[in-house]
């Protein structure tokens, strides 16, 4: 991909008012791992459109371990669905240096970033997450409370039920 066509990608990704437009620019991005890529795609998981977030966390997550620094930051934004896309991508690159983060995210606000935190805590397989992913099990939402059982079955510390 030519710095010209990147450039493109990233203007629909960012501008087109058509969705599934910027949906494609977003999986056209997993490809690229350099930060005009991953700043632009770590942008879209605000967009407005579902398809279009779910399809740029896919990317991040696809990109790996460059793309952490950005979705660790993207776990703080004051969207509640950038949090919960952040914590899917973080949780699908399996890099220990979002352990901290999610076990924070497990006391957020919205219970759809608890349920992503903790299943992204489940993936990653670190056994640190066991005390905070344990006390996930009294949440008061039950998916929340299920992501935190699956997690610690991942990670040996519970039987399944």
């Amino acid at each position: 991909m030519t710095v010209e066509h990147l450039q493109g990608m990233i203007g629909i990704l960012l501008a087109d008012p058509d969705p599934l437009k910027r949906r494609d620019a977003a999986l056209a991005l997993a490809r690229r791992s350099d930060e005009p890529a991953i700043g632009a795609l770590a942008r879209a998981l605000g967009d407005p459109a579902k398809e279009v977030r779910a399809a740029a966390a896919g990317s991040l997550g696809s990109i790996g371990p460059p793309a952490v620094c950005a979705l660790l930051e993207s776990l703080a934004d004051g969207n509640w669905a950038v949090r919960y896309r952040a914590a899917e991508a973080l949780g699908s690159i399996r890099d220990g240096r979002s352990v901290a983060a999610l076990i924070g995210a497990l006391g957020d606000g919205r219970d759809h970033v608890r349920y992503m935190a903790a299943k992204g805590l489940g993936r990653l397989g670190e056994m640190h997450a066991v005390g905070p992913l344990t006390a996930a099990l009294m949440d008061e939402n039950p998916f929340v409370r299920r992501a935190a059982r699956e997690a610690l079955v991942s990670l040996g510390s519970e039987k399944p039920r």
